[in-house]
C-alpha cells in the first residue's frame, strides 16, 4: 500500500534525464517515487494506485478529524449545529463518545498501516450513525421497551414408528 512507504523517499532525476531514460525512470517509478527537477521545480511521478490511496487516506483523515471535533464538543457540552454531518453524534451518552472517538482512531490507524481498506476505517463511522439512527427512531425504542411475549420452547415429542 502507498501508505507503508514514505512518499518522498525517492529517486531524484532531471527533466533530461527522463527524456533520454523515460523506459528505466518509468520501471523506477513501479517501486518508490521518482522526482523530477526541471529549472528548480519538482514533479513527482508515482504509480496512479497509490496517489489514489494517499488521496483516499486524507479525505478519511479530514472527516475524521472534523468528527472528533465534533465529538468533543459534543463532550464538553457545546450544541452542535443542527446542518453538522455528525450532528448525529449528540443521540449520544459521553462515555459512548469517547468510546466512539476510540473505535474510530484505531480503524484509522490500521487502514493508516495498510492492515484495512479506508473504506473499513469508513464503515465505523457509518456503524456509529446508524446505531444513533436507531436510538433516535420512536419505533426502535417502542419494540425495545415493549414487554417480551416470547414463549419458552418445550421439548419436542418425537414420533415413534409403529409399522
Amino acid at each position: 500500500m502507498a501508505t507503508a512507504q514514505p512518499a518522498f523517499d525517492d529517486v531524484i532525476v532531471s527533466a533530461t534525464s527522463l527524456n533520454r531514460r523515460s523506459g528505466e525512470i518509468l520501471d523506477q517509478a513501479l517501486d518508490k517515487c521518482v522526482t523530477i527537477m526541471r529549472n528548480e521545480q519538482a514533479f513527482a511521478l508515482l504509480r496512479r494506485e497509490q496517489v489514489a490511496e494517499m488521496a483516499s487516506l486524507l479525505r478519511s483523515a479530514q472527516r475524521i478529524l472534523d468528527l472528533l471535533h465534533a465529538i468533543e464538543l459534543a463532550r464538553s457540552g457545546a450544541a452542535l449545529d443542527p446542518a453538522n454531518e455528525f450532528e448525529w453524534i449528540t443521540a449520544f451518552r459521553p462515555n459512548d463518545l469517547t468510546e466512539m472517538a476510540r473505535e474510530v482512531y484505531a480503524a484509522y490507524a490500521r487502514a493508516r498501516s495498510g492492515e484495512i481498506a479506508t473504506e473499513d476505517a469508513e464503515a465505523v463511522i457509518h456503524e456509529w450513525q446508524e446505531s444513533a439512527w436507531a436510538m433516535r427512531s420512536a419505533d426502535v425504542r417502542a419494540a425495545f421497551d415493549a414487554p417480551s411475549d416470547e414463549v419458552p420452547l418445550t421439548e419436542p415429542v418425537l414420533a415413534t414408528n409403529r409399522g
